[in-house]
C-alpha cells in the first residue's frame, strides 16, 4: 500500500501544469525579447529614414546645381548678384524634425529665442543676362526655396518688355543658404556657388565652380560692351586671306594679272585707307606694272619679266605701324612637258611627251620625278564642238592592245633624258588605232605637283583627224 501511494503521488506531480512562478518567468523573458525586437526594428527604420533623407538632399542639391550651372556657363552679357536688402529670418528648431520642414521665427519670435536679427526676411537674386532675356535665380529664405524667373528683353532698349516678366517656377526646396561668389569671375571667368540644404535634422552643403564660355562682366552693372579687338591689316587674293603668307602663281601664255584687296579689322570702325607698295620687278621698262586704288591693287606681270618673286605690301594710312604683306612666287610651267615631235596622231602611230627636269628647276620648283600627277582628258570633235569621250584606256605593256574596242591607248613609264647629265623622268606614249575615216579627237595631257595640285604644267594636245 505504501508503495502504491508513493506511485500515485508521483503521477499526480507529473500531470500538474506550470506553476505561477514559471509562467511569470516565461512572460518576463518574452517581454524582454519583444522589447529588444521592437527596439531593433525602430532603430533600423529610423536609420533607413535618415539614409533616405541624405540621398534625397544630395539628389536635390545635384539637380539644383546642374540647372543653375547650365545658365551660368552660357551667360552672354553679364552676371550679377543682388543680396538681400534686409536680414533673413533666424532659423529655430523645428517643432517636428521628422516632418522635413524647417520652422523659422518672426522678428518677435526670434527675439524670444535669442535671435540676433529683428528684421523681416528679403529675397536675394543671382541674375544672368543674355542678349534677349535675363534669368533671375531667386532665393526666398522665408520659404526655404529657390525660384527661377525668365524675363524677356526689348532688343532695342535692353530693358524688360512691358509684358516680358515671366512667372516664377520652383527650382529647389529645403534651402537654408544661397551664396554666389563672383570674386574670380573677372580673372578666371569662373562663378562659385554654395547652396545649403536641410530637411529635419539632416543638412547637406553643395559647392561648385562654373566656368563661363563667354568673357562677361560681373557686379551691379551688367551691361556688356565687347572689348575692342586690336587693329590688324589683312590682304586677300582670290577671296582668300593671304596675310603674311607665301603663295605660288602659275604664269599663263597671255594675261598675268594678280588682283588683291585689303581690309582693316578690329578697333571701333577703323579707317580703311591704306598705302599699297610692291617689290620684285627685275628691271625698269620691262612692262611689269603695279596699280592701286582704294582697297584694291593689281600686279601685272609682263611677258618679258624674269623675276620669279614679288612682295605686295599694304599699310594702314591712319597707323603706319600696322601693315601686312604677301609673297608671290611666280612659277613658269609652260615648258614642263615637251612638245617636240607632236604633230598629229595617224592611224596606228605613237607620239610621246615627257617631263623636262631642266624646265622644272628653271621655274623655281625643286625637281622630284615622283612628285607629279598625270591628267588625261579625251574629247570627240564634231562640227567644231567637243564632247567628252571614253575611247581611251591605259595599257601596261610595251604594246597597245585594242581588243577592248578603244581607239586610243596610252602608257606612262620611267625614262631618261640626256642633257648636261643622265636624269630620270616620266614619259607618256599615246597610240592610236588604225585610221577611222571621219573621226576627229582631241586628247589633252598635263601634270600637276602632288605636293601642290594648284601648280600645273603646260597642256600637250594630241590630235586625231581622219
Amino acid at each position: 500500500m505504501k508503495i502504491l501511494k508513493r506511485m500515485n503521488k508521483s503521477n499526480n506531480r507529473k500531470n500538474s501544469g506550470f506553476t505561477l512562478v514559471e509562467l511569470v518567468i516565461v512572460m518576463a523573458i518574452m517581454g524582454i525579447l519583444g522589447l529588444a525586437v521592437t527596439g531593433f526594428i525602430g532603430t533600423s527604420t529610423k536609420q533607413y529614414k535618415y539614409a533616405t533623407k541624405d540621398v534625397d538632399l544630395q539628389y536635390e542639391a545635384q539637380l539644383t546645381m546642374n540647372q543653375i550651372g547650365n545658365l551660368i556657363i552660357d551667360a552672354q552679357k553679364g552676371v550679377k548678384y543682388e543680396p538681400a536688402t534686409v536680414a533673413a529670418p533666424v532659423e529655430v528648431a523645428s517643432v517636428n524634425p521628422e516632418s522635413g520642414y524647417i520652422a523659422t521665427a518672426s522678428a518677435e519670435e526670434a527675439s524670444s529665442e535669442e535671435a540676433s536679427s529683428e528684421q523681416s526676411s528679403s529675397d536675394s537674386k543671382l541674375i544672368i543676362c543674355n542678349n534677349d532675356c535675363t534669368y533671375n535665380i531667386i532665393y526666398r529664405p522665408s520659404e526655404h526655396k529657390i525660384y527661377l524667373r525668365k524675363d524677356t528683353l526689348d532688343p532695342a532698349t535692353g530693358a524688360v518688355k512691358a509684358d516680358g516678366q515671366g512667372k516664377e517656377s520652383l527650382m529647389a526646396e529645403n534651402v537654408i543658404g544661397f551664396t554666389p561668389d563672383l570674386s574670380e569671375a573677372e580673372s578666371k571667368n569662373s562663378v562659385g556657388l554654395v547652396v545649403d540644404f536641410k530637411a529635419g535634422d539632416k543638412k547637406y552643403t553643395s559647392k561648385q565652380n562654373f566656368t563661363m564660355r563667354n568673357k562677361v562682366p560681373t557686379g551691379a552693372d551688367v551691361e556688356y560692351v565687347a572689348p575692342a579687338e586690336p587693329i590688324s591689316v589683312h590682304i586677300y587674293y582670290g577671296g582668300r586671306d593671304v596675310s603674311g603668307q607665301s603663295i605660288s602663281y602659275v604664269r599663263r601664255d597671255n594675261s598675268n594679272v594678280l588682283e588683291f584687296t585689303s581690309k582693316i579689322l578690329g578697333g571701333n570702325n577703323p579707317s580703311q585707307e591704306v598705302i599699297w607698295s610692291y617689290t620684285g620687278r627685275a628691271a625698269d621698262g620691262n612692262g611689269t606694272t603695279f596699280n592701286s586704288s582704294g582697297n584694291t591693287a593689281k600686279l601685272s606681270i609682263a611677258e618679258n619679266e624674269t623675276s620669279k618673286q614679288f612682295v605686295v605690301k599694304v599699310t594702314s594710312k591712319e597707323d603706319t605701324s600696322k601693315y601686312t604683306s604677301v609673297t608671290i612666287n611666280v612659277v613658269d610651267t609652260r615648258n614642263w612637258l615637251t612638245t617636240e615631235g607632236i604633230y598629229g596622231l595617224n592611224g596606228g602611230n605613237t607620239e610621246k611627251t615627257h617631263i623636262n627636269p631642266y624646265e622644272v628647276r628653271n621655274s623655281g620648283i625643286a625637281y622630284d620625278v615622283n612628285n607629279f600627277e598625270w591628267h588625261i582628258e579625251t574629247y570627240s570633235l564634231e562640227n567644231g564642238i567637243e564632247s567628252p569621250s571614253n575611247d581611251i584606256e591605259e595599257f601596261a605593256g610595251e604594246q597597245a592592245d585594242y581588243k577592248g574596242g578603244k581607239i586610243f591607248t596610252y602608257h606612262i613609264e620611267d625614262s631618261w633624258v640626256f642633257g648636261h647629265e643622265h636624269e630620270a623622268t616620266k614619259e607618256l606614249s599615246m597610240t592610236s588605232e588604225v585610221s577611222i575615216p571621219g573621226k576627229h579627237y582631241r586628247i589633252y595631257v598635263w601634270v600637276t605637283l602632288k605636293s601642290d595640285p594648284s601648280i600645273s604644267s603646260n597642256v600637250v594636245t594630241f590630235k586625231y583627224d581622219k
